[in-house]
């Protein structure tokens, strides 16, 4: 990915049978239970460390799209139609791509590789899978904006392409040992897939893409800023935080760009051809691990090398420091800030400055302050430090090292997860248009424009589902110019924000990106960033709305410009001057009769200037993002001309000794790739389909299964065919084959099972069960329909028909039903609430006596950002007219994936199959987890059931536990090759029970379940 997570794999293939063996004693039966459960919550780790991540990451176009395939010689690239210009344009380079990647690393894979294409979050990234036999890719369409990592490009699919396929080659080399070739038909990962760290996997494609394209993120200035930033203040990574991607900003981009230049510069001490000759120590017939394969390559341990990098890294920023220090010029801090901040925006009058932020506990923002100096926090400063020198005279006072933090004049708290962006003032000043990405009902995220006051504090959403970014209004407030990027697209346009009509000024391009409009302060021209294909740089261009004439403002080839902004007089544009691993701000001649004049000198990065005007006797200025270890600071630098200064270049000696500090001078420009010719698409229909092997089972404290399948589907998820079997002691035994069809707007199920039901040999049952003793044979056909992703809406209804065979009588049932789960999150702030509603209804007839049943259930979340969430839930199901136990409302158990669900049987697998049998169940439920979004962070949980037996009778007493459960729920991963997915892995205390469940008394019960749907 760009970036990504670490290569994940499918779940290994091979889990011992939990079977109990029955005539053990009871200490040798027990020993093997606790094994079986070990290696069972192994397979259950590895999978959801595994998985979790790719359903992030997997979110494409929905499976009923108008999805096409191509192929080449080496690939097949589905897409849905409207991406097909994108598809064809990046498809003619695919084959010549493929064969420089080999070259470079030195594998050919013999695997023929499916593509997929989409653009599922409206941002720049990419992602590779590699399956040993089946590898896939996964392309995102939107461009990568100027002033980013990947900034600097020829071609944006050009370069995705390389960065992904070098991960293919690199990682599907295989292993030259026997025992792995052996292991590698169940887990089918190479060698250097599994024990390369992520700093080695992403950095070498990362140095790859930097190789063949003569741009990227080697090539580009943003790696050089970073890293030098980070090795002034001395805030390299260790070596155990070079492949983590934890909370500390950036953390999960050292992997790319810290990464890619330990590769380099461990091949430049070790000389040509030492990566390559890493890589076959890693898959030699004898077995090393990495630091062992490492070793014998460059004589020493990785980490004794990192550190050895690290102190060079340094040395060589202190040296950038000295030769720049004396033309050195950056503004004063306005606010010192961390992580992520946005561009900055400047009200009309000059009087206030807003930006967008992000933080780790708490929701992203829109942040407003004046920009005249807070004098009342200037006031309580030093009534401070007055007080505290009164108190006690020798003290001495902290200095002052930023300035005091200022109080926001207004704020916009992101809700709903979602994160207000880009705010651009509208020309009253009292209001604010901004963009948020915000989900269709397929999932798919589009960014939007949206309307914010100040006076009312009313959000208004003015488009929907138009794409459009970097939102400039007009001097009369009607219209707005913008971006939109579509179908990897880009085109500038203006929105008319009464009628929403939208009007293309420019083109649609996948050639030449275009970025950050900005509308001249009388109203006839638009400046915006444009990548230049030919020399890989990004131009400034100013448009005459009226008669289209554009004049292009480029800087001397490698250096690129970006974020324009106009000043208030129109004069000038301030942009920012990308070159030699720097971003300064530099004022430039609108008419274009004269060269940039710097406005900063940083040893760090200036970023997004904003103008400030001239008021209150106060000359111009410019706001601006500076770049430090932390995140981004907002600065704010006079705009004296008399004080400008022409910043020092670097020679380019001087830029090879301090590389990569700053990027290579010149950057190399290979041969272009050569184009193909592409054949025509033909239509997706039913793809084709792929098998994939399946174990699931349960392991709880009263029964065992093990259950073995496989799985048929579609790449797209069209289609999913489940085929699978289990094998039990207590727990269901059986098999069933299910099928799921997805065809908008509704998803179709079938599914013919069998089964035998023994609960009454469960172990440890304190009561009979023989009643509910049963063999079945059935067919269940359901249709589901999804109406929303965002507050998601889920209508489901369902046949099923069952023969069964229950104490010597046999007889059929009969069941038709339906459900409605509704589920709405929400937050305001750092506060969360998650309602939840579920509802269902069945009748049916056993035996040709009918019989209702039904119920619902109501639960809330409530949750403070990052810090943990409490939920309350309240069940209530009824049964009436029931003529066999069958029929009676059933708690106890675990999920099994053969058997349909049934709403009336109520998986607790703390709990024996059957233990609570009634016309009547109360269940309530109370759970606190600590760290929301944490793996390790404790879901406790407390509940408490109780059941009747029929209408005349009592409740009996309720039955209480108390516990751990941690729970994953992940729809299907089709790119995987993996159906959906319900885990469970807990343990708890039984607290109280009824009379007749006395044995369950005090008892400590655990179980791990994994079960699969289609």
């Amino acid at each position: 990915r760009l970036p990504k997570p670490s290569p994940a794999a499918p779940p290994p293939r091979s889990l011992a049978m939990l079977g109990m063996t029955k005539g053990c004693s009871s200490r040798v039966r027990t020993d093997f239970r606790v094994f079986n459960l070990l290696r069972f919550l192994g397979f259950l780790g590895l999978l959801v460390a595994l998985v979790t991540p790719a359903a992030r990451a997997q979110e494409s176009a929905p499976p009923w799209a108008d999805w096409r395939t191509l192929e080449t010689p080496h690939y097949r690239v589905h897409y849905p139609l409207p991406w097909e210009d994108w598809s064809r344009h990046a498809a003619a380079r695919l084959e010549s791509i493929r064969t420089a990647v080999i070259a470079e690393v030195g594998y050919e894979p013999p695997e023929r590789v499916d593509i997929l294409v989409a653009d599922p979050e409206a941002a720049p990234n990419g992602s590779a899978w590699p399956f040993l036999g089946s590898p896939r890719l996964i392309l995102w369409t939107t461009p990568p904006t100027p002033e980013s990592g990947l900034g600097q490009y020829l071609d944006w699919s050009e370069i995705l392409v390389t960065h992904e396929q070098a991960h293919l080659v690199h990682l599907l080399r295989p292993s030259r040992n026997p025992a792995r070739q052996v292991l590698a038909r169940a887990l089918p990962l190479g060698p250097l897939a599994i024990s390369a760290p992520r700093w080695v996997t992403e950095g070498y494609a990362t140095v790859v893409e930097g190789r063949l394209t003569g741009s990227g993120r080697p090539n580009g200035n943003l790696r050089a800023a970073i890293l030098r930033q980070w090795a002034r203040a001395g805030k390299l990574p260790s070596y155990s935080q070079l492949s983590a991607a934890n909370d500390t900003w950036f953390s999960g981009s050292m992997a790319y760009l810290a990464g890619s230049a330990y590769l380099e510069w461990l091949e430049a001490r070790a000389g040509a051809g030492s990566l390559k000759s890493l890589w076959a120590r890693m898959s030699a017939r004898e077995s090393r691990s990495f630091e062992q394969s490492f070793e014998g390559v460059f004589g020493d341990s990785p980490q004794d090398l990192w550190d050895r990098f690290r102190v060079e890294l340094s040395a060589r920023a202190i040296r950038f420091e000295e030769e720049l220090s004396p033309s050195r010029r950056e503004g004063e801090t306005f606010q010192d800030l961390t992580r992520t901040v946005g561009v900055p925006a400047v009200s009309p009058d000059g009087s206030l400055v807003a930006v967008a932020r992000t933080f780790i506990d708490a929701p992203a923002e829109l942040t407003v302050w004046e920009t005249a100096p807070d004098l009342d926090a200037a006031k309580k400063d030093e009534k401070r430090r007055a007080e505290i020198l009164a108190k006690d005279p020798e003290d001495v006072l902290a200095m002052r090292t930023g300035p005091l933090a200022k109080k926001p004049r207004f704020r916009l708290l992101g809700r709903d997860g979602l994160a207000p962006t880009m705010p651009r003032f509208e020309p009253s000043g009292a209001s604010i248009l901004f963009v948020q990405w915000t989900p269709d009902a397929a999932g798919t995220r589009h960014p939007d424009l949206f309307r914010w006051t100040f006076a009312s504090g009313a959000v208004e959403r003015l488009t929907f589902g138009a794409d459009l970014r970097s939102a400039d209004p007009t001097s009369d407030g009607s219209s707005a110019v913008a971006v939109r990027s579509r179908y990897g697209k880009t085109a500038i346009v203006t929105v008319d924000l009464a009628s929403k009509e939208i009007r293309e000024i420019t083109a649609p391009s996948i050639e030449t990106p275009v970025d950050a409009p900005r509308v001249s302060p009388d109203g006839r021209e638009v400046a915006f960033a444009r990548l230049d294909p030919v020399g890989g740089i990004w131009t400034i261009v100013i448009r005459d709305l009226t008669s289209g004439v554009e004049r292009v403002l480029a800087p001397e080839p490698p250096a690129s410009y970006a974020s324009p902004a106009w000043s208030d007089d129109g004069r000038e544009i301030l942009a920012v001057w990308m070159r030699e691993g720097r971003f300064d701000v530099v004022a430039l001649d609108s008419q274009g009769t004269s060269g940039p004049r710097l406005v900063t000198s940083t040893l760090g990065a200036a970023f997004a200037p904003a103008p400030m005007p001239a008021r209150n006797g106060e000359g111009h200025s410019v706001f601006y993002l500076a770049l430090e270890s932390d995140g981004f600071d907002l600065a704010r630098i006079a705009r004296d001309e008399a004080n400008e200064l022409a910043g020092a270049q670097l020679s380019p000696a001087t830029q090879a000794t301090l590389a990569p500090l700053v990027p290579p001078a010149p950057p190399s420009h290979p041969a272009p790739f050569a184009r193909a010719e592409v054949p025509e698409a033909k239509p997706y229909g039913w793809g084709s389909g792929e098998i994939q092997p399946l174990l699931g089972g349960s392991w709880t404290s009263s029964a065992g299964a093990f259950d073995l399948g496989l799985r048929a589907g579609d790449l797209v998820g069209r289609w999913d065919l489940l085929v699978l079997g289990s094998l039990a002691d207590a727990a269901p035994a059986g098999g069933a084959v299910a099928v799921a069809l997805r065809s908008k707007p509704l998803e179709f199920g079938a599914r013919v099972f069998t089964s035998r039901e023994r609960p009454s040999q469960e172990r440890n049952a304190p009561f009979d069960l023989a009643p509910i003793d049963l063999e079945r044979t059935g067919l269940e056909v359901s249709a589901e329909r999804t109406f929303s992703a965002r507050s998601p809406l889920r209508l489901r209804g369902w046949i099923r028909l069952e023969e069964i065979e229950s104490l010597g009588d046999t007889f059929s049932r009969r069941v038709g039903g339906a459900s409605l789960a509704l589920r709405l999150p929400r937050s305001r702030g750092s506060f969360r609430f998650r309602p939840e509603l579920d509802l269902w209804t069945e009748s049916g007839s056993t035996a040709g006596e009918s019989f209702t049943r039904g119920g619902g259930r109501v639960g809330l979340g409530l949750g403070w950002f990052g810090h943990g969430e409490l939920g309350l839930s309240a069940r209530r199901d009824e049964a009436r007219d029931i003529s066999r136990p069958l029929d009676l409302l059933r708690s106890g158990g675990a999920l099994s994936s053969f058997l349909p669900l049934d709403p009336s049987r109520l998986a607790v697998p703390a709990l024996p199959e059957g233990a609570l049998l009634g016309t009547d169940r109360d269940v309530q439920r109370v759970e606190l987890k600590f760290d929301a979004n944490g793996l390790l962070g404790a879901p406790l949980f407390w509940e408490r059931h109780r059941v009747r037996a029929g209408e005349r009778q009592d409740f009996e007493s309720w039955l209480s536990l108390a516990g751990i459960e941690w729970r994953w729920k992940l729809d299907p991963l089709p790119i995987l090759r993996l159906p959906a997915l319900d885990a469970r892995l807990g343990v708890a205390q039984i607290l109280e029970t009824p009379a007749r469940l006395e044995p369950l008394d005090g008892d400590l019960r655990g179980w791990v379940v994994l079960v699969w749907r289609p």
